[in-house]
């Protein structure tokens, strides 16, 4: 049996092992589907080995990348590789805010561009809630240690007469949750590191203005306009809670569309996630754009 021998790719502090795989994921970032993003990373790593070296400089590397993608794309897309390559060796912290309400997906889009940038700490804000509820008693604050669609019960009755119930139980279940946000915020500013943050606790309304202007912080919120497919989402997405959530399902659907309409007014993005490709795909694309300010 032949084996390939390895390729490693030497860069300033370590060198790592080339591969094909990697190099794909990577590709698929700047819109390339997976099976073309392999094709290419496998014509670039028979590039490579026409070098008969088994090291190749990561700068090297970047140039065979650039000028494959150049080749067999455009040069735009070429350019945003290099783009996020320089983004994932930048000193510069990347703070990425992902709203949304229950079910719509966010978690995992969370994850996955995480991945794609390199970004190591993704946090999301029922964690924050539940290490806030072993803080603050329910004596303290009762609407914390309710889901946010249920916090109007602990409401006064002076709350009832004006405004929607449901959507002022949110506010105050979520305005606890966020000082542990900006506690979160302020720690990664502090040691420089790059976060995404995502919930459904994340009103724009929350975040100093100031903070919202910051260049390297980008907040998005997630929205999904089709209600069935949202309750489609909340039965196959959660497995103790579904009973619950499918029966304050209107609840959760008046938290998305404030939610969405807090956002809108703001002219902060809103994203839509009816096709879970295109979502992956337009959030990264509003990423790359925000971080080329960043950059250059």
């Amino acid at each position: 049996m032949n084996f390939e021998s390895p390729i490693y790719v030497k860069r300033e502090q370590a060198s790592y092992l080339f591969s094909r795989g990697i190099l794909a994921t990577r590709l698929e970032v700047i819109g390339l589907k997976f099976q073309q993003a392999y094709e290419l990373s496998n014509k670039i790593y028979l590039k490579i080995k026409k070098l008969h070296k088994n090291t190749i400089s990561k700068s090297k590397l970047d140039e065979f990348v650039y000028n494959s993608i150049k080749q067999e794309y455009s040069k735009e897309l070429a350019e945003e590789y290099l783009m996020i390559e320089k983004l994932r060796d930048t000193s510069i912290p990347l703070w990425i805010v992902i709203a949304g309400a229950i079910g719509v997906g966010k978690s995992t889009l969370s994850r996955k561009i995480a991945s794609d940038f390199g970004i190591r700490h993704v946090i999301g804000t029922d964690i924050v809630r539940d290490i806030l509820r072993k803080t603050l008693s329910k004596d303290i604050a009762p609407q914390l240690h309710t889901p946010s669609y249920l916090a109007y019960k602990t409401l006064r009755p002076i709350y009832n007469t004006r405004y929607d119930e449901v959507i002022i139980g949110y506010e105050n279940h979520s305005k606890y949750v966020n000082i542990g946000i900006e506690a979160l915020l302020n720690r990664a500013a502090m040691e420089n590191i790059s976060i995404i943050i995502e919930g459904e606790h994340l009103l724009p309304s929350f975040f100093d203005k100031e903070t919202i202007k910051i260049s390297n912080l980008i907040y998005i919120t997630i929205s999904l306009e089709d209600e069935k497919v949202h309750l489609e989402n909340l039965s196959s997405q959660y497995s103790r809670e579904k009973d619950e959530l499918i029966k304050h399902f209107k609840n959760i659907r008046k938290i998305h569309d404030f939610l969405v309409h807090e956002t809108k007014i703001r002219k902060l993005p809103v994203i839509e996630s009816n096709d879970k490709e295109a979502v992956l795909a337009n959030v990264r694309k509003y990423i790359i754009e925000k971080t080329k300010k960043v950059i250059f």
